[in-house]
């Protein structure tokens, strides 16, 4: 405890203090999802359960570095403090003064040599979830360390982190917070969108039409990452669950990461080769066709349509689509 006194008296005396802010709310249940437009990569924190040590409140704080930590606020100077076990004392994990005279070390980030410093002049926040003025900035610094670690952080009172830029061998990248729950406050800024797959007239012998449709309701793009050149697959099932046919089985793709970025609606059609009786016509029974999206994302999207075949002296049938998903 004396090494964390030491280190925020004396940021304190030197600094212009946001006092009374609060810029990481600590409640159980408080989370925070963060998105990298370019690549769809997301993380999140989240708060969870308290436990009292050495007589001071912690929460179990889960994503926020690379370690699960006990966290508090230092009720003095507001700073983000962990417990140690080890050494049975608490330390410095995040400043929020504002001291741009000297850095504090930043444990528990990816690069061992890092500290931080807070900015005097507070910034503007304009990702998903802004605009927001007047936030917090910190700037990271790593010694020894190029392309691994944050470079920046923007905080604000009452909602938290809204931003972090990362370093890495691609170049930095900057991860915005989408969504929220922060005790009342709910925060839903992340690109949705509808999934639906539908299918044409079951009737005759040969293949039945279906198709996707992924259909943005947001002004902002949907990213979608790829892990090879597949993008998506419909299967047929019998009422047993059993896969009668998947398209996938006789396509070829090429093994490279990609992506695919859907302003307004993306769409694919293929045709289902429908099994038949010896008659020539359609095979009676319940059936499923399924449609899904392949990507990497945290996010699947996924649909189902039931059909139904009447016997050969009717014609075939197929209820309306059945959307499942986002």
């Amino acid at each position: 405890m004396k090494l964390l006194k030491t280190i925020i008296v004396a940021i304190g005396l030197h600094s212009c203090a946001l006092f009374g802010a609060d810029f990481f709310p600590l409640q159980e249940g408080n989370t925070w999802t963060y998105r990298e437009p370019a690549t769809g990569q997301t993380f999140n924190v989240r708060v969870g359960q308290p436990v009292t040590v050495a007589g001071h409140l912690y929460y179990d704080l889960i994503g926020y570095t690379d370690t699960d930590l006990q966290v508090r606020i230092e009720e003095t100077f507001g700073a983000l403090v962990y417990w140690d076990g080890l050494r049975n004392q608490e330390f410095l994990l995040t400043s929020f003064e504002q001291f741009e005279g000297g850095h504090w070390l930043a444990p528990f980030r990816p690069c061992p040599l890092q500290d931080g410093q807070g900015q005097l002049k507070l910034g503007n926040h304009d990702g998903p979830a802004g605009p927001i003025v007047g936030v917090l900035e910190i700037q990271y610094r790593a010694i020894g360390c190029a392309d691994v670690g944050p470079l920046q952080e923007q905080y604000a009172d009452h909602l938290g982190m809204l931003r972090r830029v990362v370093s890495t061998i691609a170049g930095p990248r900057t991860f915005d917070l989408i969504a929220a729950r922060v005790g009342n406050i709910t925060i839903d800024a992340a690109p949705s969108a509808s999934f639906s797959v539908s299918l044409g007239p079951t009737t005759g012998a040969g293949p039945v039409l279906a198709t996707f449709r992924l259909h943005v309701n947001s002004k902002l793009p949907l990213t979608l990452s790829f892990s090879s050149g597949q993008e998506y697959d419909f299967v047929l099932k019998d009422s047993a669950g059993t896969t009668l046919w998947k398209w996938s089985a006789s396509q070829t793709f090429l093994q490279a990461l990609h992506q695919r970025i859907v302003a307004d609606e993306w769409s694919a059609t293929v045709e289902i080769p429908w099994p038949t009786t010896s008659a020539g016509v359609l095979q009676p029974g319940d059936y499923t066709v399924e449609a899904v999206v392949t990507n990497a994302n945290p996010v699947p999207f996924a649909a189902t349509v039931p059909v139904t075949i009447a016997t050969p002296s009717t014609s075939g049938r197929h209820r309306p689509p059945v959307r499942q998903g986002n």
